[in-house]
């Protein structure tokens, strides 16, 4: 089933369109440009964006189902809902008559920018990745391999739907504390998760913790910028950082990484200026 005959135009003029798999809001009028959240995130994360470049860009926001109040999708498989969402965002950007299109991806988003450059090079035009390694696991144990992590994924799967809701909203607001600085934001965090679909999140948690693209990278051709944080509280040196993420990111053709400093996983929000300017100088490669 293609994801352009389901998706539809709540009416003309509306800025919503509605897919199988996530919706989407469109601002502005300029170069168009794809934005991805995170896991248990929600597309407000890039809110900042059309303040920081203006009338240069026309934004599309992108929510994925079962997210931060967005009901879940009735078309997923556990434990495989990377794929089908890059293939499907694939579908929204040739269906809309966008072809290549700048991506921005962060975390969760960042790793379906990657499979959606790989598996559909001509809908990219380039790709911005924040803040998350080709293989997220690396940062658990730089020696993680999917088998490896695959008993720790799915018991991290059970325990997380398993929860209490009492226990859930403090590991939410605890892992926050880690993801954000302002207070403010943190809190923001926390309703996202809470309002996100407990199995979804969980399923696609554990599905993360096995997607090791380091060996697809050589496919991709488009340019792609890597942005990643390091933060006083992280528990690697700034040198750590940077080589889990050159080495994460070795097979890249044309590749570029950036470190932004004191700033945790939601850079956007604890170095606004830092990381648009950085989004702009991705923009004008």
């Amino acid at each position: 089933m293609q994801i352009g005959s389901l998706a539809r135009w709540k009416k003309r003029d509306a800025p919503i369109w509605e897919g199988e798999l996530f919706t989407v809001s469109v601002e502005g009028e300029g170069r168009d440009v794809i934005l991805l959240h995170g896991l248990a995130a929600s597309p407000e994360c890039w809110d900042e964006t059309k303040e920081h470049l203006g009338r240069a860009v026309r934004l599309h926001k992108v929510h994925m189902r079962g997210f931060a109040g967005l009901a879940p999708t009735a078309f997923r498989d556990p434990m495989n809902f990377l794929k089908p969402m890059a293939d499907a965002l694939a579908g929204y950007i040739r269906s809309q008559g966008l072809g290549p299109v700048a991506v921005a991806g962060h975390s969760m988003g960042g790793i379906v920018s990657l499979i959606l450059a790989r598996d559909h090079a001509d809908v990219v035009e380039r790709l911005m990745v924040v803040d998350v390694p080709a293989f997220f696991s690396v940062l658990i144990n730089p020696f993680a391999s999917p088998g490896m992590m695959s008993h720790f994924a799915q018991h991290s799967r059970h325990s997380y739907i398993d929860k209490s809701k009492a226990d859930l909203l403090s590991d939410l607001r605890r892992t926050s504390e880690k993801l954000v600085t302002d207070p403010v934001q943190i809190e923001r965090l926390v309703r996202w998760g809470v309002a996100s679909d407990r199995r979804t999140t969980a399923d696609v948690m554990a599905e993360v913790m096995v997607t090791d693209l380091r060996g697809d990278l050589q496919r991709i051709k488009a340019p792609v910028d890597v942005i990643y944080t390091w933060d006083r509280v992280s528990p690697m040196s700034k040198l750590g950082a940077d080589q889990v993420y050159a080495s994460a990111y070795a097979g890249l053709a044309n590749g570029r990484r950036q470190r932004i400093d004191d700033a945790r996983h939601f850079v956007m929000f604890d170095q606004p200026a830092l990381f648009y300017g950085a989004v702009q100088s991705w923009l004008a490669r």
